[in-house]
């Protein structure tokens, strides 16, 4: 959930993809001292454009699915929970960086389609797998948010690879083609949305030992509009809990820093 940049194979020019940081500013990278809050500020600039958006997308998807008369088990209804959650995500991330901070517009669609490929691998995953983790652990919510953090992170951050090799790579769009250091910096990330969709198991307030209920647990009293506003509630703090714990690591070891330079 965050711009990047890469590398002209035949010019050598950089190619900017976000507003976070402008080449014109230099290329020193920042003090550690100075480089805590920056990453305390684009973690802001994620939730607001970004995280938020995925839970609500995602909840406001499983009311039009459950309206289509999809069941929470069937492949329809994943598939439209997780096109939904991508939507969600694609279209905070272009309205956030080009109205808001006025960044070039065919960039940012662009980061957002990439960004929206990795969350609609985790955003689809997310449902079956809760299933499967629910009726493995008679929904013990510690176990069940565990196990969804492992396996929609890595969800997501297949998707991330899977969209820098399709659209940076094949069809040429401004996103990253894959390196080693982009591999590093989508693992953090990955680790970070999987925090997201871990607390976002919160919205089920009958979950066993489920300490987040309250503010997150969807009731059936809820409005719709209420039930979105608490899933993107949810998405926003897992992200935000895991990312300030990365925000503390030394520099180099938090996927922000690439951005950061």
């Amino acid at each position: 959930m965050t711009p990047t940049t890469s590398q002209s194979r035949t010019t050598g020019e950089r190619k900017q993809m976000s507003t976070t940081a402008d080449p014109s500013e230099g290329t020193s990278a920042p003090a550690q001292g100075a480089l805590i809050p920056q990453r305390f500020q684009l973690t802001g600039e994620v939730i607001v454009s970004k995280i938020f958006w995925a839970g609500f997308g995602w909840q406001g998807s499983s009311i039009v699915a459950d309206k289509l008369g999809y069941s929470a088990e069937s492949i329809a209804f994943a598939g439209t929970t997780g096109v939904g959650e991508a939507l969600a995500v694609m279209a905070g991330h272009s309205l956030f960086y080009t109205v808001i901070k006025g960044s070039d517009a065919s960039k940012e669609i662009s980061t957002g389609l990439w960004l929206g490929t990795g969350t609609l691998f985790s955003g689809t995953a997310w449902q079956p797998v809760v299933n499967a983790l629910v009726s493995m652990t008679d929904n013990f919510f510690p176990a069940v948010a565990a196990g969804t953090m492992i396996a929609c992170g890595s969800a997501f951050y297949a998707g991330l690879r899977v969209g820098r090799a399709l659209w940076g790579e094949v069809l040429g769009l401004p996103v990253a083609e894959r390196d080693y250091e982009n591999l590093n910096s989508d693992a953090g990330l990955s680790v970070a949305i999987g925090g997201a969709t871990a607390m976002f198991v919160a919205c089920d307030p009958s979950a066993a030992m489920n300490i987040f209920a309250v503010p997150f647990g969807v009731l059936e009293t809820d409005s719709n509009v209420l039930g979105m506003i608490k899933a993107g509630g949810a998405t926003a703090t897992g992200y935000g809990i895991v990312q300030a714990w990365q925000n503390f690591f030394p520099r180099g070891r938090n996927w922000m820093d690439m951005y950061l330079k």
